[in-house]
């Protein structure tokens, strides 16, 4: 075994060892809650709390109920084996009558049913008839009494992720002083020597409840636990005023500290020493007093801090005025920095930008020709076709075409008799035209850059506006469709609130049965809300069971897409060589996102590779950093430009799918259509941009389409169709042949093969071709009732 291996061996078990010390030590207070209880005896005959104690752990904390059993049980066997018999009898019953499945009790009258007739039948046994009126109401009082604290131990012993989680109200304060009350009064029997526990545990929590609330706290608690001993006592009702008058005291001196609190909680005691010789002030009493002080004394501050927390949960105004402070701070700043943007954009693009003049159709005569003999006969009424053959000239070192060029050089050289002169010429007017585009597209370059960084500041400017508590109203209205479902979800966290990048952390407790996973409540109920609520699908991106502080699931949702693509790639070179200038790319940039990209560089050898892989490259680079489609494929105009190659361009094909909501952005410099098959109807797609690198033409416009469920977008190169045969003809076979195959049942892999070989059929492919199919599907959530794709193949059988 490795050291790491040791070390997460060795974690594992400590965890372990941890969480089973955890459990002894809860289970040993359910124990010693449900002893005492059970030996607490009201109006000195009844005993109505420990079935209420069994009912509640039995239902909220399963695994403690043995000790609970336990504890109540050995506590009745000191009260007699009698009442040991009663207490199993009211468990019995009652778990009779929840487990009745045709009559559902609320706890509370089921726990009073059982103990009432229980001891309604022990009593008639024990007195063979009817018992007399006064047993008749102690065993009254009991069931009612049982009902009572059922009820104030509901509100008390909450789900064990509430204790963490929730801040304590007044009734959870009060409910658990009424269980700590009904507790002293089983510990009166607990005396050794001069100590007396439930006095001393008394005065503990008096001082503790001056020191976390001062005087308010302190009062109710004295003369709640006062209360309630006297009344279950029936005597000794003067300790009600000596209680609450040390909750008084010991709440006035919480100003002078720790020590001001102790020494004002003995100060009453004294004085009724004084003044009421009736009260059972004795040596036991006063020591117990000064036993409990001293350990208040030295109770950390840590743990009343937590409590205060709890109790008293401190505003969160100030925290909210310096964060709306830092934030007016920081966007003063960065609407100064945004100022300097704006100014930089419009020296750069609104006062200075001009696009340069592209050339016309019909140049204009060079100097050599206005000089020469010849030019009425070149470019006079004599017209011989000079001026369309130097716009082809023109076109075709745009294209980068070799063939085509020297075909027109050689015809230029045919007509003119001064053909090395104008090559000269025509040679400088290109260089002047292409410095000037670059020079264009520089400027043009920088100023979408600063257009790029403005809209990032205004993004952030926005967010850092926004209500600083958004979240909260979120949060609460998602808690509260929760709760109208009685989904018990103790924390849920808003991580982002953006459409289509939503995310949700939901607290929930873990599965109570076997048949249940973890995630079943998720996927069959909180999905759907949450898809109510945000009008988008959502998905269980990650489960997390904890066990610190209790033991819980962590569940994360987040904004699932709408859509998916499904895609296929035909590539093959020219010749069945081992280059070609055919390059592509397909990933999604984040789950909402997919891209494409398709670059051709120009011929079939090794560097039209190089050239067209590079430019996916870049554009994949650009597109990771978050810059703008158009101000990347400018760039990349730029970049390219400043190579050293001559003649050497690509194509780029660019298009990026919004699967959230279904649109097709594409950007094409020197791109081949985009074809949208939407069942017998095609869209397409165009542009007359310059392939990337070539500067004379620099409109990269954005295309966007509407996409559907079912649509199946191609993407080619122009190696596709034959420059031998008629293009349009061309197109309607490879069309026709992809309406045919698209509406099949084939994967899309098969469909894009029979396509390829069906087209190849009547049409021989003669240069580098690569071909992208992408299938465009709804997505549908585990949760759906059903799914179209089998209800549309049920339907058509």
């Amino acid at each position: 075994m490795t050291s790491i291996e040791w070390y997460n061996t060795t974690n594992v078990d400590d965890q372990k060892i941890g969480l089973k010390k955890k459990q002894i030590l809860i289970g040993s207070l359910f124990f010693l809650t449900a002893f005492f209880l059970a030996q607490s005896v009201v109006f000195e005959a009844a005993v109505p709390f420990s079935v209420p104690f069994w009912a509640i752990i039995r239902t909220k904390y399963r695994e403690y109920a043995k000790f609970v059993l336990f504890g109540s049980l050995a506590g009745c066997f000191f009260l007699g084996f009698g009442q040991v018999l009663i207490l199993a009898l009211q468990i019995i019953l009652y778990e009779c009558i929840m487990r009745f499945r045709y009559w559902q009790l609320p706890q509370s009258i089921a726990v009073s049913l059982a103990v009432l007739l229980v001891q309604i039948m022990w009593q008639g046994v024990m007195y063979q008839g009817l018992p007399p009126v006064l047993v008749q109401f102690y065993v009254g009082c009991e069931a009612a009494l049982a009902l009572i604290m059922t009820l104030f131990m509901q509100v008390l012993f909450v789900n064990s992720y509430e204790w963490f989680t929730t801040h304590w109200t007044y009734e959870k304060l009060g409910s658990g002083l009424v269980v700590f009350a009904a507790m002293l009064t089983g510990m009166q029997t607990v005396v050794i020597s001069y100590f007396s526990l439930p006095i001393f545990l008394l005065q503990l929590f008096i001082c503790f409840g001056a020191l976390v609330g001062s005087v308010p706290l302190a009062t109710v608690i004295g003369a709640v636990l006062g209360t309630l001993i006297g009344v279950a006592k029936l005597s000794f009702t003067g300790m009600l005023s000596v209680a609450t008058l040390t909750g008084l005291c010991a709440g006035m001196g919480a100003k002078g500290g720790r020590f001001g609190v102790a020494i004002g909680s003995i100060l009453p005691s004294v004085f009724f020493l004084f003044y009421d010789a009736t009260l059972p002030l004795d040596s036991v009493y006063f020591t117990s007093i000064a036993i409990g002080s001293i350990l208040f004394l030295t109770i950390p501050k840590k743990y009343s801090d937590k409590v205060r927390d709890k109790l008293f949960p401190q505003r969160e105004e100030v925290l909210l005025a310096r964060q709306n402070w830092l934030t007016e701070h920081v966007t003063y700043k960065l609407e100064h920095f945004q100022h300097f943007v704006q100014f930089m954009k419009e020296l750069v693009f609104d006062r200075f930008m001009t696009a340069p003049v592209e050339a016309a159709k019909e140049v204009a005569p060079m100097n050599t020709c206005l000089s020469c003999f010849r030019y009425d006969h070149c470019w006079g009424a004599q017209n011989n076709g000079m001026d369309k053959l130097m716009t082809d000239w023109f076109h075709m070192k745009g294209v980068g075409k070799e063939s085509a060029i020297h075909r027109v050089e050689e015809q230029i050289r045919y007509k003119c008799v001064k053909s090395t002169k104008i090559f000269e010429e025509l040679d400088t007017e290109l260089y002047r035209e292409r410095i000037n585009g670059q020079y264009f597209h520089g400027k043009k370059m920088i100023a979408l850059q600063l257009r790029d960084m403005s809209n990032h500041l205004n993004q952030l400017i926005a967010e850092m506006k926004e209500d600083t508590i958004s979240f909260v109203s979120v949060e609460k209205d998602i808690v509260e469709r929760l709760k109208e479902a009685n989904i018990e979800c103790f924390q849920l966290d808003v991580l982002s609130n953006k459409p289509g990048a939503r995310k949700i952390v939901c607290a929930l407790a873990p599965a109570r049965v076997n048949w249940e996973k973890d995630t079943t409540l998720a996927e069959r109920m909180i999905l759907p809300i949450l898809y109510e609520i945000f009008d988008e699908p959502f998905e269980i991106e990650k489960v997390v069971a904890c066990e610190i502080p209790f033991r819980h699931v962590q569940i994360c949702f987040r904004s699932a897409i709408s859509f998916e693509v499904e895609y296929d790639i035909y590539s093959m070179s020219k010749d069945a060589t081992l280059y070609s200038g055919d390059s592509h790319a397909l990933f999604q940039l984040h789950p909402g996102l997919f891209a494409i990209l398709l670059s051709d560089g120009m011929g079939q050898s090794k560097e039209a590779q190089h050239e067209s892989r590079k430019l996916i490259h870049l554009m994949r680079e650009c597109l990771n950093y978050n810059m703008n489609p158009e101000t990347a494929m400018h760039t990349l105009h730029y970049v390219m430009a400043l190579k050293q190659q001559d003649d050497m361009y690509a194509t780029l094909d660019f298009a990026l799918v919004d699967l959230q909501h279904g649109d097709l952005w594409s950007w094409k410099a020197g791109g081949m259509s985009t074809y949208i098959l939407r069942g017998k109807e095609v869209l397409k797609v165009e542009s007359n941009a310059a392939p990337v690198g070539f500067l004379s033409i620099s409109a990269v416009e954005a295309e966007k389409r509407k996409l559907k469920a079912g649509d199946v977008i191609l993407m080619h190169s122009d190696g596709l169709f034959s420059s031998v045969a008629d293009w349009d003809e061309q197109e309607e076979t490879f069309l026709a042949f992809a309406q045919q195959v698209a509406s099949t049942n084939k994967t899309i892999q098969e469909k894009l093969t029979t396509i390829m070989q069906s087209f190849q059929g009547y049409f021989e492919i003669e240069d580098d071709c690569t071909v992208l199919m992408l299938e465009v599907t709804h997505v549908v959530p585990t949760w759906a009732v059903f799914r179209p794709a089998q209800y549309s193949m049920s339907k058509s059988s």
